[in-house]
């Protein structure tokens, strides 16, 4: 059952360049684009003009899309990831997934840091309306640039993909682990892998499958992904292959540090897979419930966190049922209903 909305005769420009990223902000904004569609939400229209590189995001971002609103005369714009540029005379809203930048800048390449701290802040100043994808980060933006936000939990998949299918591709055979995200500092995968050693004597006939791009880090991380004994690191892989992953997987393991919301557990407990999840704020705000396990930073505390998950018996429908509550039509029309700040 959809909710009741409150309907404007007013356009909105979705600044959709970044659907193309297969990283957590690109899902959303894919997501949110469907939600939409289903929805009905017609006053939405995603803008993409199909730009590819670095040279080419920014150029979207500087004159390609401002030269779109302007000449289509949309009433507001919506950049639904940390990218695009406000054009002057249209009100604007942001979507701020996190506020990891602020927490530590040391999580990230120094430009990237730069521009996270320095010139995204600005952007989310100048917005009339913020969304956010948690309570815990609607109450970070508030701590670290004092503005007010609009919480919008994001959106589960379906799933019912077949998991021999990621078998098949990456030669994975036997009972697997699975672990995904961009490899970077705050999703902790070193300490992942210190805990490995740990599990592996328990449960010698599993595998670790590490699913994501390389993204930044120590050096030594990735030589530990490409070497640890029962480790299989198969990188960036196509949303088919995540979803036949899920399918097939015994237990998820994500020790993140530190979330805006954090997609993984949700797309396990879609799959009705169980999960255990870190230390994050946000990821025991919303999935504590029903989490397998909650960890803490330290190896020690992740892999009895793991143990203990793989001896507690679990029922693939509560994961479903609970999934089944973050839909993308809810997500969609939660975030029209966001918009009326300005358009009504």
């Amino acid at each position: 059952m959809t909710i009741q909305l409150r309907r404007y005769n007013k356009r909105i420009a979705l600044y959709a360049s970044s659907s193309a990223n297969r990283g957590g902000t690109g899902v959303y904004t894919r997501r949110l684009i469907t939600g939409f569609r289903k929805a009905g939400i017609t006053e939405v229209v995603p803008l993409d003009p199909g730009s590819s590189g670095f040279a080419g995001k920014l150029i979207s971002e500087h004159f390609s899309i401002p030269r779109m609103v302007r000449k289509e005369g949309f009433d507001l714009l919506h950049l639904p990831a940390f990218g695009g540029k406000a054009v002057n005379g249209v009100p604007y809203a942001v979507t701020v997934h996190d506020m990891a930048f602020m927490v530590r800048s040391d999580w990230f390449p120094t430009l990237r840091s730069i521009y996270y701290r320095f010139h995204f802040p600005r952007v989310a100043r100048g917005a009339s309306v913020i969304i956010a994808d948690s309570d815990f980060t609607v109450s970070e933006i508030k701590k670290y640039l004092g503005l007010d936000a609009c919480r919008v939990y994001l959106s589960a998949p379906g799933n019912n993909a077949d998991g021999a299918m990621f078998r098949k591709s990456f030669g994975i055979e036997g009972r697997y682990i699975l672990s995904t995200s961009t490899i970077e500092p705050r999703k902790n995968t070193d300490a992942l892998l210190e805990a490995w050693h740990s599990i592996k004597l328990v449960h010698p006939e599993l595998t670790l499958v590490i699913a994501g791009r390389w993204g930044w880090g120590r050096k030594e991380t990735k030589q530990d992904l490409l070497n640890t004994p029962g480790v299989r690191w198969v990188g960036s892989i196509t949303g088919e292959q995540l979803m036949s992953a899920f399918s097939g997987a015994r237990l998820l393991v994500y020790p993140s540090l530190y979330e805006g919301f954090g997609l993984p557990p949700l797309e396990s407990a879609a799959s009705g897979v169980p999960f255990v999840i870190g230390p994050a704020e946000t990821l025991r705000e919303i999935f504590g419930s029903v989490a397998a396990g909650i960890s803490g930073r330290r190896a020690e505390s992740i892999a009895e966190s793991v143990l203990d998950a793989l001896d507690t018996p679990y029922r693939s429908e509560d994961l479903r049922e609970f999934a089944n509550e973050f839909t993308d039509v809810k997500m969609a029309e939660n975030t029209y209903k966001a918009y009326g700040k300005v358009l009504g």
